[in-house]
């Protein structure tokens, strides 16, 4: 029986120092039959030329090399790369991480002729060099409506690059063009999608924490905030179904205003403070009930954030401090 072709898509930007790794971490899979497409989206760095000096080294036919001429972003350059593939599986990969070498065989032989989504847990590597398992969600098999729910309440990974998908249960979706939500907002819409998602306890990936990536060095607009909430009313329809899916997407929404505000109160803009107030009325407390049923954490992070922020950036800086090393 021939082996399941995966496509790996890896958006370079701003990564010359690291994208070597994350190139090497593919090519050295034991799984092999792949397609790994890289795509330099215009970084303004040495990322084009280390590129192509290793690809010329390694002169590997399995591998295709795109520079976009306009940056994309990152969830422009991923939609590039899907309207060019046509394998079996598709798999992401940040050109700061690494996949572990056997991140293909596992995902592959843990999915079942019904799984359209493979998740896994990773390892998160500190700017300590120090590294920590990291595991979010139970091991086991789940309806997409299931799977779409947890990832609402934060009890599964919203990232792209700790999964596989199927292509066919993907043709058509792209990335939606959202500052730092475009993980979540295409892995929402896979699940919607899936007839079963399966989720293992294997750590495949590595994820470094950059204070410079995307993730860590940028604030999300209050706007783009409120379109992923309105693209998660519209894709799940949470907002007309079951008390508990209701409560759910409360849960996905304090959590996305809650995540706004921790990144401007670490970050500090010029505008911080008004950042914080529209933050704070982005979270009633109508959804701050409807949160407390499915996650009172999050509910209680919500009402401590409206009732003093002070507080809440000084206890939330010492947690990435301690967690994260930043």
């Amino acid at each position: 029986m021939n082996s399941p072709s995966v496509a790996v898509i890896l958006p370079v930007y701003n990564t010359a120092r690291t994208v070597v790794r994350s190139i090497d971490s593919i090519l050295h899979q034991t799984h092999t039959n792949f397609e790994l497409v890289i795509i330099n989206d215009s970084s303004p760095d040495d990322a084009d030329r280390v590129i192509r000096q290793h690809l010329e080294q390694t002169n590997d036919s399995r591998v295709r090399y795109v520079v976009n001429e306009h940056n994309l972003g990152l969830a422009g350059s991923r939609n590039r790369g899907l309207r060019t593939v046509s394998s079996d599986w598709v798999a992401f990969l940040d050109s700061d991480d690494v996949f572990h070498p056997e991140f293909l065989e596992k995902m592959l032989a843990s999915a079942g002729p019904a799984t359209d989504v493979v998740v896994c847990s990773h390892d998160v590597l500190y700017p300590d060099g120090t590294h920590r398992y990291r595991s979010r969600g139970r091991p086991g098999r789940y309806t997409g409506n299931q799977a779409m729910a947890l990832l609402m309440k934060d009890e599964m990974t919203p990232y792209a690059w700790d999964k596989l998908f199927r292509s066919s249960s993907i043709r058509g979706l792209e990335f939606p063009l959202l500052n730092r939500v475009e993980d979540a907002g295409f892995s929402i819409a896979a699940y919607e999608r899936a007839r079963e998602v399966v989720c293992i306890e294997d750590s495949l990936h590595l994820y470094s924490v950059n204070p410079q990536s995307i993730t860590w060095g940028s604030v999300p607009p209050i706007l783009e905030s409120y379109r992923f909430v309105e693209f998660l009313k519209e894709t799940t329809r949470a907002h007309e179904g079951s008390p508990s899916e209701k409560n759910a997407l409360a849960a996905a929404w304090i959590l996305t205003f809650l995540n706004s505000a921790q990144a401007a109160l670490r970050l500090t803009p010029p505008d911080v403070d008004h950042h914080i107030r529209e933050c704070q009325d982005a979270m009633t407390f109508t959804l701050l009930r409807r949160c407390l049923m499915a996650r009172p954490d999050y509910a209680l992070a919500g009402l401590l954030l409206k009732t003093s922020p002070l507080l809440y950036g000084m206890l939330y800086k010492e947690f990435v401090r301690r967690r994260y090393g930043i």
